[in-house]
């Protein structure tokens, strides 16, 4: 990615107020984002966009965020995983599928920008 290009992210969560409102702020930080209702939503975005991160709660209404991090780790590589959960989960599962453990609910959404910017930076 070049300097001036715009990193797009992918946020996934069955709760619309949640999903908007991480959503909104995302883009007052100038990433581009695109908003997923859930698993299947999320695998058809991603096979139409080019995906930099993907933001997906554990727990959505048509699967989980380990089903869309092990779909995401079987076909594109290149993309960064940050889990958000609501209720406690184990950090073995989440361990195994992304960098670090999922970031527990509620989290200030500066916080996720930090994240990404740190995921980033590796590459």
């Amino acid at each position: 990615m070049q300097a001036d290009e715009v990193e797009t992210i992918l946020v996934a969560s069955s709760d619309a107020l949640q999903r908007s409102m991480i959503a909104k702020y995302l883009r007052e930080c100038g990433y581009s984002v695109i908003e997923a209702t859930g698993l299947d939503d999320a695998r058809i975005a991603i096979g139409h966009y080019e995906v930099d991160v993907v933001v997906s709660d554990t727990q959505m209404q048509d699967g989980t965020g380990f089903d869309l991090s092990t779909y995401i780790r079987s076909r594109h590589l290149n993309i960064e995983i940050i889990l958000t959960q609501s209720l406690v989960k184990t950090a073995q599962v989440a361990g195994d599928l992304c960098e670090q453990g999922p970031l527990d609910q509620p989290y200030h959404p500066q916080r996720l920008v930090d994240e990404i910017k740190r995921l980033r930076a590796v590459r």
